[in-house]
């Protein structure tokens, strides 16, 4: 099995990564903003097709290197199913897709971002699809925050945090049959983050803590945020 592969926080290709992500992600919206309603959804749709078969095109990718594991390689991390829900979004608007990813998405992604690891390693593809698939996580609500005007309901971070309770217990018994690590539910993450803290199974309750206040926090700005006078 492939060892997983750490990208350096502050090293040349962490900022390239980085500083990309913004720059696209700045120009989409402003692009978005500045189009008619028509061409609008062209832009939409193109967005979501290209991130669902970004992931499909990965696990090709794992597959022709002979990469490819049950316990490793399904999309269903956190940032997997994101990145699946990002597609559709984009592609359907909906509230609640909305919601999961502005407060539980967008958190795992920037954090992905910001103390990346390749689980697959690092080839030109996978680190592309990397930073690719994290930053349309996060530009997913925020294109329909700013773009397309969609706003936080009350209580949401409550049902959003809710979810993730039911996600955990799922994804815990995925592992528990296929021997895996999804979620990281069975091991901690190599990466050297401050939200990981302590050994099997305090992290977690670590994640449940600081995850249901990184919910709120973005709750909180989703909550902020004025409709674009245009």
């Amino acid at each position: 099995m492939i060892e997983p592969e750490l990208i350096k926080i502050f090293s040349t290709l962490w900022w390239i990564g980085i500083i990309i992500s913004i720059v696209i992600s700045l120009f989409i919206i402003q692009l978005a903003i500045r189009i008619p309603p028509d061409k609008r959804r062209i832009l939409m749709i193109f967005l979501g097709t290209f991130m669902i078969v970004l992931e499909i095109f990965q696990q090709y990718h794992m597959l022709d290197l002979q990469l490819w594991n049950i316990k490793t390689s399904l999309p269903i991390h956190l940032c997997g199913i994101a990145g699946i829900l990002a597609g559709i979004a984009f592609i359907i608007p909906q509230q609640k897709y909305f919601e999961f990813l502005a407060l539980i998405g967008s958190p795992g992604a920037l954090h992905a971002l910001l103390t990346p690891q390749l689980n697959h390693g690092g080839t030109s593809f996978l680190i592309f699809e990397y930073y690719a698939s994290h930053t349309g996580i996060i530009l997913a609500p925020l294109f329909l925050a700013i773009v397309l005007g969609y706003r936080m309901q009350e209580k949401s971070w409550l049902n959003v945090f809710i979810i993730c309770q039911i996600l955990l217990i799922c994804i815990g018994f995925s592992n528990y049959l296929l021997g895996a690590n999804y979620m990281y539910l069975a091991d901690r993450p190599l990466v050297n983050n401050p939200m990981i803290v302590g050994e099997w199974p305090w992290y977690i309750l670590g994640f449940e803590i600081l995850g249901f206040i990184h919910i709120y926090i973005f709750y909180r700005c989703y909550r902020m945020m004025k409709p674009i006078p245009y």
